[in-house]
C-alpha cells in the first residue's frame, strides 16, 4: 500500500471513529431522554412537539445544497493550494446561508397562520404550538448559518471538531431541558409552556454551537477569508448554486420522501399516532446516523481521488464502502426486526411496544436498502454526478407521498411506513445500481454479491442467535436487554470476518493490528 493510500485510510479510519464516537454519545442521550420527555408530556404533547419538529424540518431544505458545495469546493480548493478560490466560495456560502435563515423564520411565520387548520391541535394550545413554531423556525436559521462553518470542518476531514460542537450542543440541550421540567412545576403539566420552553432550549443550544463552529473553522482552516466583495460575486454564487441545486434537489425529493411520514399522520389521524411512529423513527434515526459516520466521510475523500486523478479507485470505495456499511449496520437492523417491540416495551413503555414495534420492523428493512443507495449517492455527489440520481429521489418522494396516503387511510399508521419501503426497494436495488453501472461500470453481479449477499451471510448467525435469545430468554429489563446484545454481538464480529471480509482483507488488518502493537 502506498504512504498516500496508508494515509487516505487512516483519516477513513479516524473521521469515521470520530463519528461513531459523536454519533454513540448523543445516541446515549437521546436514549434517556426520549423517555423522561414522553413521561413529562404524555402521549399528545409529545406527539405535538415531534410534530412541530417534523414540519420545521422542511425549512432545512433552504440550505439548498450549499453546504455541499462548500464541502466539495473548499476541499478540493486546499488539496490544489487555491486559498483565494475556498476564501471566495466561503464568503459566498455565508451570504447564502444568511439570506436562506431569513427566509426559514418568514416561512415559520406563513406556516403558523395555517397549522390549526391542517392538523387536530388540541384546544387551547393553538397559540403555542404558534410561538413554538417561530421560534423552532429561528433555531433552523441559525443552524442554516452553522452549516457554513460544519461544511469547512468536513472540507478539511476534521470530523472531530464537528462531533465535537454537536457533543457540545447535546450536552447544553440535554442539560437544560432536564432542568427545566424539573424545577418548573407546571411546565410538565401545561403543553403550552412545555412546547415553548423546549423550543426556546433548542434555539440556545445552536447559537452555542453556531459560535463554536466560527471559531474552530478559522483553525481548521486560517487561510480562507471572508470578504464582502466576495460574498456578492455573482460568479461565486453561481459556481455554489450550479453544484448545490442538484444536491439541493436530492435533500428537496429526500425530506418529501421520508420526513413526510409525520406530518401525513398528522394531517390525516388522530396526533396521538404521531407519537407511535416517532418513537420507531427515533431509533430508525439514530442508525441513519451511524450510517452517515460512515457515508459522510466518503464525498471529501471521493473529491480528493478525483482531483488526483484516482478515478478508478472510486469504483472498490462504492463496493467495498457499502459491504462495510453493511457489516457494520446490519447487526442493529437484525436486532430491531427480531427483538424491537420487546425493546420499545422497555425503553418507552408496554403500551407503546406492539404497534411501534411492527412500524420499526418495516422501517428496519428500509433501513437495510438505505444502506447502499447513501453510499451510492455520496459517492456520485463527491464525483459531481449526482444529476442522474436526481430522477431517482424524485420517483421515490411521489411513489412515497402516493403510497402513503393511500395505506394510511386504509391500515392506519403502518400505511406510513410500507409507503416508505416500497419505493426504496426499488430505487436502492434496481435504480441505484444502474446508474452506478454506468458512471463506474461496475460489475453488477459483483456488487449484488460483495456489497449485499455477502454481509447478509455474515450476519444471519446473529440474528439467528438473537432470535433464540428472544424466544428462550426474554428480558427482564433494559440492563438485561442490552447484556443480551452484548453475549450476541461476538457472533456478528465473527461472522463478518469469515464471511463479511475477503482473505486479503483479513491479511491485511492482522498486518496492521500487529504493526500497531509492535
Amino acid at each position: 500500500m502506498s504512504s498516500d493510500s496508508k494515509k487516505i485510510a487512516v483519516r477513513f479510519v479516524r473521521n469515521v471513529g470520530s463519528n461513531w464516537g459523536g454519533f454513540l454519545f448523543s445516541a446515549i442521550i437521546s436514549f434517556f431522554l426520549g423517555p423522561y420527555i414522553l413521561g413529562k408530556l404524555g402521549t399528545t404533547t409529545y406527539g405535538i412537539w415531534a410534530l412541530i419538529g417534523s414540519l420545521v424540518a422542511y425549512f432545512g431544505l433552504l440550505d439548498l445544497g450549499v453546504r455541499s458545495a462548500v464541502t466539495k469546493f473548499i476541499s478540493a480548493y486546499h488539496s490544489a493550494g487555491n486559498h483565494e478560490g475556498a476564501s471566495a466560495i466561503k464568503s459566498a456560502s455565508v451570504l447564502a446561508f444568511t439570506i436562506a435563515g431569513f427566509l426559514a423564520i418568514v416561512l415559520g411565520a406563513v406556516v403558523s397562520l395555517f397549522v390549526e387548520r391542517i392538523f387536530s391541535i388540541p384546544p387551547g394550545s393553538e397559540n403555542a404550538v404558534k410561538i413554538a413554531i417561530m421560534i423552532m423556525a429561528t433555531n433552523m436559521a441559525v443552524a442554516l448559518v452553522t452549516g457554513v462553518y460544519g461544511g469547512i470542518l468536513t472540507a478539511r476531514h476534521r470530523f472531530d471538531l464537528s462531533n465535537a460542537v454537536n457533543v457540545i450542543g447535546v450536552v447544553v440541550r440535554s442539560s437544560a431541558i432536564v432542568i427545566a421540567l424539573e424545577t418548573g412545576t407546571t411546565i410538565s403539566q401545561h403543553a403550552d409552556q412545555a412546547i415553548i420552553v423546549l423550543a426556546v432550549i433548542q434555539l440556545l443550544s445552536s447559537a452555542i454551537q453556531l459560535m463554536l463552529a466560527w471559531i474552530l473553522s478559522k483553525k481548521a482552516y486560517p487561510e480562507a477569508k471572508t470578504g464582502i466583495r466576495l460574498a456578492f460575486s455573482p460568479e461565486n454564487l453561481r459556481r455554489l448554486l450550479s453544484f448545490g441545486l442538484l444536491s439541493s434537489a436530492i435533500h428537496v425529493l429526500t425530506a418529501l420522501g421520508h420526513n413526510s411520514a409525520l406530518v401525513l399522520i398528522g394531517a390525516i389521524l388522530p396526533v396521538a399516532m404521531v407519537t407511535y411512529y416517532s418513537i420507531a423513527e427515533s431509533l430508525a434515526e439514530y442508525t441513519r446516523q451511524l450510517l452517515s459516520g460512515i457515508t459522510h466521510t466518503l464525498m471529501p475523500t471521493v473529491s480528493s481521488m478525483e482531483g488526483g486523478g484516482q478515478v478508478d479507485s472510486v469504483k472498490r470505495v462504492l463496493i467495498d464502502g457499502t459491504r462495510y456499511a453493511n457489516l457494520v449496520v446490519l447487526p442493529i437492523i437484525a436486532t430491531f426486526i427480531v427483538r424491537g417491540d420487546s425493546f420499545i416495551s422497555l425503553w418507552m413503555g408496554a403500551e407503546y411496544g406492539k404497534l411501534s414495534g411492527q412500524i420499526l420492523t418495516i422501517l428496519s428493512v428500509t433501513l437495510w436498502a438505505m444502506i447502499g443507495h447513501q453510499v451510492c449517492t455520496t459517492t456520485m455527489i463527491g464525483l459531481g454526478k449526482q444529476k442522474g440520481i436526481v430522477p431517482i429521489f424524485a420517483f421515490e418522494a411521489v411513489a412515497s407521498i402516493v403510497l402513503s396516503i393511500v395505506l394510511i387511510q386504509q391500515i392506519g399508521v403502518l400505511g406510513a411506513a410500507w409507503g416508505i419501503l416500497v419505493p426504496r426497494l426499488v430505487a436502492s436495488f434496481m435504480m441505484d445500481v444502474a446508474y452506478a453501472k454506468k458512471i463506474l461500470q461496475i460489475s453488477i453481479a459483483e456488487y449484488y454479491t460483495d456489497a449485499v449477499a455477502r454481509p447478509i451471510v455474515a450476519i444471519l448467525p446473529f440474528a439467528v442467535a438473537s432470535y433464540a435469545i428472544e424466544t428462550v430468554w426474554p428480558a427482564g429489563g433494559l440492563v438485561m436487554f442490552f447484556l443480551q446484545v452484548a453475549i450476541a454481538i461476538p457472533i456478528a464480529i465473527l461472522g463478518s470476518w469469515v464471511f463479511g471480509l475477503k482473505r486479503h482483507e483479513r491479511t491485511r488488518f492482522l498486518g496492521a493490528f500487529r504493526q500497531r502493537m509492535a
